[in-house]
């Protein structure tokens, strides 16, 4: 259920008030949504780490295979809080939206250098700016740059509580990293399942009966 409801376009997102930003039990949300089906989630992490890994191998291969895969995710994790059931093939589908996807992907990590660059903070600023773009995509089938922006403008009706949870986000996959790097199999799962539950809740899902599925067509 969402507190604040967007139309048809995203300037719909400025309209009303705020909703509050609640980071630690959107988290606590996150978690319980991931543990439903700890063992699909694990898996898809996996996978998405894996060809990352394989495609970093060459940078540009690490480029074009994240934000399609990202995206992926995203779509599985909202077909559990929809339809209340998880599909491992869902990984892939991000890949029907392939060129959004990637341009996502790469204007993403783009911005988070740059912010990077210019110290820590404004790094956590970009990265409450952009939480949401790849679910306004999936969700209000937006291109990518009206995507970024429907986030943007978002979160920056309460960028100090979106910064907070965004850094409670790094600091839970920072801890996962270090156990050995296998805890970010359940601490990626959960941050992308958090960002998911805290959209749902601040803008709110379009009501599907079901996710689409079909072949994997790469533009």
């Amino acid at each position: 259920m969402g507190v604040m409801h967007m139309t048809d376009t995203p300037s719909a997102a400025t309209a009303a008030a705020p909703a509050p930003v609640m980071p630690s039990r959107w988290i606590g949300a996150g978690w319980a949504i991931v543990r439903e089906d700890l063992g699909n989630f694990v898996l898809m992490t996996l996978i998405v780490l894996g060809l990352s890994a394989f495609a970093g191998a060459a940078v540009v291969g690490l480029l074009v295979v994240g934000g399609p895969l990202i995206t992926g995710m995203f779509i599985a994790i909202r077909r559990r809080m929809l339809e209340g059931r998880s599909d491992l093939m869902d990984v892939f589908q991000g890949f029907n939206r392939f060129i959004d996807a990637l341009l996502l992907g790469l204007l993403v990590a783009l911005f988070g250098l740059v912010g990077l660059a210019f110290c820590i903070i404004p790094f956590f600023i970009v990265g409450a700016f952009y939480l949401f773009p790849f679910l306004f995509m999936i969700d209000r089938d937006l291109g990518f740059w009206e995507a970024m922006e429907a986030s943007r403008k978002t979160a920056g009706r309460e960028l100090a509580g979106y910064v907070v949870f965004f850094l409670l986000l790094c600091l839970m996959n920072l801890i996962g990293l270090m156990l050995a790097g296998i805890g970010l199999l359940v601490t990626i799962p959960i941050s992308l399942a958090a960002i998911a539950v805290a959209y749902n809740e601040v803008v709110g899902f379009q009501p599907r009966t079901h996710e689409p599925q079909g072949p994997i067509v790469i533009p």
